[in-house]
């Protein structure tokens, strides 16, 4: 899965959700600035955030990871923490790529590594404002770890055996599901059962993958809305009672105040299909 060869992809044939880029490249100037600032987050943790490393899930698409908002958090973040991961989130997505395109796996993975690739090229300048110690993480990065498989088996086994785990993990995936609907005026172009069983394997890789991030033992975990529920439950149920002060999730809130004219960036030409919001 570590190719990252870049294809061109026929629009025309695959159904990409694709945002209108004329419009976005050159849209109205924004004379508001947006500041970034922590929330649901003990004010004991933010004295320590200083000596602490977090790490900063990327939602490829997500418009809060983008522009002003995304330099709005590496602002916060350079003068909050001493160390940074940013992890693109890329080739998970290519689960819920496969809901309504009958391209093959090996396309989709493609089209996923190239949005990852697109958004590091796309917000360079913004991350590259981090003065503190950071690196870059590829989502197959963590798949491609020698823990992984183990990891995965545990969180299977667990959503097999602990109803309570696999109702807020089914509950994430109606919840996303019925937003990612939405877009289609006929609903029945797409198999929700299909539908449901990608969402499940995204899912069970994201919090395998999740797990494993106590490895690099992370204080934090920077999301701006926080965790979906079967994040937060997995934290929960199979991170906290082993590492209580690993991983703890911040979100984030943002405010926008009078500023100077901002033009803003081009945007992703492919809406958001991932399942954290």
């Amino acid at each position: 899965m570590a190719n990252t060869q870049h294809f061109k992809f026929n629009t025309q044939n695959v159904n990409l959700h694709i945002l209108n880029r004329e419009n976005l490249l050159m849209d109205k100037i924004d004379i508001r600035v947006v500041k970034a600032s922590f929330r649901e987050c003990p004010i004991s943790d933010r004295k320590i955030f200083s000596k602490s490393k977090c790490i900063m899930p990327i939602s490829v698409g997500q418009h809060v990871h983008e522009g002003k908002k995304f330099l709005a958090t590496i602002k916060l973040i350079n003068t909050s923490f001493n160390k940074c991961t940013i992890l693109i989130d890329d080739s998970v997505q290519r689960h819920t790529m496969k809901i309504d395109n009958a391209k093959n796996d090996d396309f989709l993975y493609q089209m996923a590594v190239k949005a990852g690739d697109d958004w590091l090229e796309r917000n360079e300048a913004a991350y590259k404002q981090l003065t503190i110690p950071y690196n870059i993480m590829r989502w197959d990065d963590w798949l491609a770890s020698a823990t992984y498989k183990n990891s995965y088996e545990r969180v299977k086994k667990h959503y097999d055996a602990h109803e309570f785990y696999k109702k807020e993990i089914q509950a994430n995936i109606e919840e996303f599901l019925s937003r990612y609907l939405g877009r289609f005026s006929d609903k029945s172009q797409v198999d929700y059962k299909r539908a449901f069983s990608l969402c499940l394997g995204y899912l069970l890789e994201e919090c395998a993958v999740m797990c494993l991030w106590v490895e690099k033992e992370y204080d934090f975990e920077i999301y701006p809305s926080g965790r979906n529920k079967a994040m937060a439950a997995t934290y929960e149920h199979l991170i906290k009672p082993a590492y209580p002060n690993f991983l703890k999730s911040v979100a984030l809130r943002f405010k926008k105040y009078p500023g100077q004219p901002f033009i803003n960036q081009p945007q992703p030409t492919v809406a958001a299909i991932s399942i954290r919001t």
